[in-house]
């Protein structure tokens, strides 16, 4: 068991210090803690928690004392995270998915958790600091709480305007809080019963409780060398594990988009028997596998009782396809949403910021020149400002326009690129 030994002040330093760090256009990967992940005897579902003290009530309600022991994350990981290095062992932090939180950071992203009790699913709020409008990923492993109509409809518009998402669920009957919702009924209900569009990432979760790879390992993966979910950056999947996870059933016809990555053991690569499936819609995409244990490195809460999927599984085959995962939703998507962007793609090179902003609108590109044109854009395509762009930083009064969904595009080298932004007035 780690011990974390930090005062008030020192707490606060180390935050301090990580926010400053935190460099512009860096890509940021937010792990929900508000619907129960780490609710359960074998669910710790949080990158790291530096108390042990939570409480799920079946009625949905949340409290923390003494005698409690589930964890309770907190915004930002401890010890700081731009400290991390290669060398860095997974046990830095105290959490489940840590080993998985620690390769994101040599990745070069930056890492946060959006707490229980605080926390809020938003998107385009003006007062809510960890706005989804402020991240690239959003991971939800194995949620024990229905998301609320509200929350969808704010989900669904981060996706829309760019942002990923990765659903992680476990197998059904994994009711952690005893609520009457485990996690394939509520990705169900988020994706069935919204506000925004029903069925839009075209596909469901099967109702289903099996293992595959305990015994034979389960290689039915994709065999395309260009699939870079299996073959990718961070290296190749040539097999998983299931222990105790459900699966997904593919419909094309929703979402011409959907893909599998991953089947069922012995049931060949159909749309009925997909554990890892990948879509885009509108600007943004969405990932998601059929069982929680594969992340899970082992330590963690030590009243939770854990194991070693994200290494030790799988002859750790789960570490680089998670993590394939992962860089690929953080890549963004193309942007179709509208006329006025349906040919511009995101891209690394262009960083905006503060995002979401209300006065001030910084806008850096590494590749601008003299011959280099800025413009702000609205959803329709109407360009509302435009200035040349001649030097690699520019700062745009934005304090007279309305709030809404905003996007910068700067041509230079006959290259297109594009960063969405939100303005709150």
């Amino acid at each position: 068991m780690k011990i974390k030994c930090i005062t008030v002040a020192a707490s606060a330093l180390l935050i301090s210090s990580s926010l400053f760090a935190q460099q512009p256009g860096q890509k940021k990967i937010l792990w929900d803690g508000t619907k129960a992940e780490t609710c359960g005897t074998t669910a710790d579902w949080c990158i790291d928690a530096d108390l042990h003290n939570m409480n799920w009530n079946p009625n949905g309600t949340t409290g923390t004392s003494s005698s409690d022991d589930h964890s309770n994350p907190q915004q930002y990981p401890t010890p700081t995270q731009t400290a991390v290095t290669s060398s860095t062992a997974e046990t830095y932090w105290e959490g489940a998915l840590s080993y998985w939180a620690i390769d994101c950071v040599n990745r070069g992203y930056w890492v946060e958790t959006l707490p229980p009790i605080t926390g809020q699913i938003t998107y385009g709020s003006a007062t809510n600091a960890q706005d989804l409008s402020k991240y690239d990923v959003f991971v939800v492993c194995e949620p024990n709480i229905r998301f609320t109509q509200a929350e969808i409809t704010a989900m669904m518009q981060f996706i829309e305007n760019g942002g990923s998402l990765f659903a992680i669920s476990d197998h059904t009957g994994s009711d952690r809080n005893n609520d009457g919702w485990d996690s394939p009924m509520i990705w169900n209900d988020f994706m069935t019963n919204n506000p925004v569009m029903n069925s839009a990432f075209g596909y469901t979760f099967a109702l289903q409780n099996f293992s595959d790879g305990s015994s034979t390992p389960n290689t039915n993966v994709a065999s395309s060398s260009t699939d870079s979910i299996i073959h990718g950056p961070f290296g190749n999947c040539a097999e998983v594990k299931w222990s105790n996870g459900t699966c997904m059933i593919m419909n094309p016809s929703q979402n011409p988009s959907v893909q599998g990555h991953v089947w069922k053991a012995g049931k060949g690569q159909t749309d009925t028997a997909v554990c890892c499936v990948t879509a885009r819609w509108k600007c943004g995409k969405i990932a998601s596998i059929g069982d929680s244990s594969p992340p899970d490195d082992g330590t963690g809460n030590p009243a939770s009782t854990l194991y070693t999927g994200y290494t030790g599984d799988a002859n750790g085959n789960h570490r680089p396809w998670l993590m394939n995962m992962m860089i690929w939703l953080a890549e963004g998507g193309n942007c179709t949403q509208t006329t006025g962007i349906s040919s511009v793609k995101e891209t690394h090179t262009l960083a905006v910021y503060p995002n979401p902003t209300s006065t001030v609108l910084n806008v850096e590109c590494m590749v601008a020149n003299e011959n280099s044109t800025l413009l702000l854009v609205d959803m329709l395509g109407n360009t509302i400002k435009q200035t040349p762009f001649t030097t690699q930083h520019i700062t745009l009064n934005i304090a007279d326009l309305a709030s809404g969904v905003y996007f910068i595009k700067v041509i230079a080298n006959d290259v297109q690129m594009v960063k969405r932004v939100i303005i709150n007035n």
